[in-house]
């Protein structure tokens, strides 16, 4: 499933159209929490589901990707108790970029 034009606005940095609901949630999933808007949220809540995102929040390595004010909000919204998972949890705090939506000058070696 590809994304709406209006959740492709942010992706500005990968080739949004080249994107996949199911196949790139992973990077998803962050940015529409982290950066999008109540249209861009509830197209994500209604592509994923409740159940889907409250337990990708419950990882610490996922919840780690956002920023912790982002993460205290969704996980008030989506858990019912505000938390910040510790920084030096859960992962190397950076998103899975998928090689197929880099920009075509991102040179081949760092695919």
């Amino acid at each position: 499933m590809t994304l709406p034009p209006a959740v492709q606005r942010l992706f500005h940095r990968y080739h949004a159209e080249r994107l996949d609901a199911t196949r790139h949630a992973a990077l998803i999933i962050p940015t529409v929490l982290e950066e999008g808007s109540l249209d861009e949220w509830s197209w994500l809540f209604a592509t994923y589901g409740w159940d889907r995102l409250r337990d990708w929040l419950a990882d610490p390595a996922h919840a780690a990707t956002l920023s912790p004010r982002v993460e205290w909000f969704w996980t008030a919204v989506l858990m019912g108790q505000a938390h910040e998972t510790p920084r030096w949890q859960g992962g190397n705090h950076r998103r899975a970029t998928p090689p197929e939506a880099l920009p075509d000058w991102w040179p081949d070696t760092l695919r």
